[in-house]
């Protein structure tokens, strides 16, 4: 073998390890979003038993989506009695976009991860590779469309996810002691 294929050789498998190795790490965010939506979600679920105040709230709650527990939940922040007018702002400043915080969740843990070589502006092609999720998302009667999310854009969406999730605990301990510690019929 020449010199130059050796060198082609070895180019060829260094960029294997780093393409390997970028996919890994996108593999271990998408693990780390799902595991901060599901915090999310359980909190979410706390906040909806102790806004219902019910002995029987946590069996209402249970196996709701997460866009119902948003959207019930901030319909409870709105009529509470038991809580003031800046319990009730802060409240829903919590629930306030997480809608669109897990929908970026759902494109990066359902989208497909691939290695993207791009081109530089110069047309050559990018001395690295890009490894990006690329989610393919489908509504009903329009067509697919592709987007893309960066390991930067999955880090600040896990980022964003575990400060809604921490904040959503942290007012309900301040907030709804006495409701979140309630004994619930489960069965």
């Amino acid at each position: 073998m020449s010199a130059d294929e050796q060198a082609r050789r070895e180019e060829f498998e260094r960029r294997q390890k780093i393409e390997s190795a970028a996919y890994h790490d996108m593999i271990t965010l998408v693990g780390r979003a799902a595991q901060a939506s599901s915090l999310v979600e359980l909190h979410l679920r706390q906040l909806m038993t102790a806004l219902l105040d019910s002995k029987y709230a946590e069996l209402v709650a249970a196996g709701l989506s997460a866009s119902d527990l948003i959207e019930t939940c901030t319909v409870l922040l709105k009529v509470n009695k038991e809580i003031n007018d800046d319990q009730r702002t802060e409240g829903l400043a919590l629930l306030s976009g997480l809608r669109d915080l897990l929908n970026a969740r759902n494109h990066l843990v359902h989208g497909i991860i691939a290695t993207m070589r791009g081109d530089t502006d110069s047309g050559e092609t990018a001395p690295e590779p890009v490894i990006q999720t690329m989610a393919l998302v489908s509504k009903r009667r329009k067509p697919d469309t592709l987007l893309t999310i960066t390991k930067d854009e999955a880090e600040k969406t896990i980022e964003d996810l575990r400060e809604r999730g921490t904040g959503i605990l942290q007012w309900l301990g301040a907030t709804l002691p006495a409701q979140l510690r309630r004994n619930q019929v489960t069965s």
